[in-house]
């Protein structure tokens, strides 16, 4: 008879670490950019705290079970919902509301899809959490709240966050996340790989804001950046 597979050797159907917290450091890095005043970067620091706590107890929990992980998540959200509470209050002018609120949103909801508690919602979570962040890049692009380099930098680098995490669930499924299975380099040469294209691409897109062509709004701007790094990511995928 065939032994039954132990708890260390089973699949461990989830994402990766790596390319998770790639894909979460490019989601703050994205509205990091956008956030203009000290009271913004404050909540957003407090709002990363909360997902870190809550993305190491999410771990943790899913390990051992045990209580500090849960602890742990209890603790992230509710770090999390004060900053976001506090992103909502606080800020004197009401667009630095707005900026910031959908980021930090974006922020948790993208950290929650690459926590292995629910792992057949990570997908829909994953595109809730980017267009979370995409709004508030886009709501600080409407009102010109950042420069447009920090603009198309961030737009960027959301794209790239929702790449992360697609390759994050997509590893997952297909090698599963067993410690013994080594995915590192991979996950690091994807990451470089779609980091370059996306450079590629905010070059382009800042060079024809240096064309001297009148009247481009900056809607079109983003368009042609997603555009250009979505077909570059497809067609290395």
């Amino acid at each position: 008879m065939t032994a039954a597979p132990s708890a260390a050797n089973r699949f461990l159907r989830h994402s990766t670490v790596v390319s998770g917290v790639v894909a979460v450091i490019l989601g703050a890095v994205a509205v990091g950019l956008i956030a203009e005043t000290t009271l913004q970067r404050q909540f957003l620091m407090g709002a990363l705290i909360g997902v870190s706590t809550f993305g190491l107890g999410g771990r943790l929990w899913h390990r051992w079970r045990g209580a500090v992980g849960l602890g742990l998540v209890v603790c992230g959200c509710l770090v999390v919902t004060a900053a976001a509470g506090n992103a909502v209050t606080q800020p004197p002018r009401i667009i630095h509301r707005l900026e910031l609120l959908p980021g930090i949103l974006g922020l948790w909801t993208l950290a929650a899809a690459l926590v292995p508690i629910g792992f057949r919602w990570s997908r829909l979570l994953i595109a809730v959490g980017s267009g979370l962040l995409f709004v508030a890049v886009l709501t600080s692009g409407v009102v010109r709240g950042a420069s447009t380099t920090a603009l198309v930098v961030a737009a960027a680098a959301t794209i790239l966050a929702w790449d992360a995490a697609e390759n994050a669930v997509s590893l997952g499924v297909q090698v599963g996340a067993h410690p013994e299975t080594v995915t590192v380099r991979g996950e690091l040469a994807h990451v470089m790989l779609s980091g370059g294209l996306a450079a590629g691409a905010v070059v382009a897109v800042l060079g024809v804001t240096h064309l001297g062509v009148d009247s481009l709004p900056f809607e079109a701007l983003v368009a042609l950046l997603v555009a250009g790094v979505v077909l570059l990511l497809a067609s290395h995928r």
